[in-house]
């Protein structure tokens, strides 16, 4: 049981260096997306917005990402904006939005 404990401590301390120190809470430790190539505005899904008086952080295809970072192997995606239930996505001077699925909103 010690050993378990360990092991899976080490996975998620592993697991949050990969995301500059962020790691997305509701992906299970050691859970791999297999994604591999470049994407297209057509494949994004936006998964989860977490807000926070210190940070806003989107979760596009299970990647985390902040304002102004550009989504990786997507042609230079950068997302410009995030909002509670939306995230403002741009591609040079094409701007558009992804929105989160009605069954994953919950408001508190």
């Amino acid at each position: 049981m010690i050993v378990f404990l360990a092991i899976t401590s080490i996975c998620a301390f592993a697991e949050s260096d990969e995301n500059n120190g962020v790691r997305d809470p509701t992906i299970p430790l050691g859970y791999s997306s297999g994604y591999v190539g470049s994407r297209n505005a057509s494949e994004l899904v936006l998964d989860s917005v977490l807000i926070s008086p210190n940070r806003k952080l989107a979760i596009i295809n299970g990647e985390i990402l902040r304002e102004g970072q550009a989504l990786a192997g997507a042609s230079g995606i950068k997302v410009q904006r995030i909002l509670p239930q939306t995230v403002v996505l741009q591609q040079g001077e094409k701007t558009w939005v992804l929105n989160l699925s009605p069954s994953v909103i919950t408001k508190h």
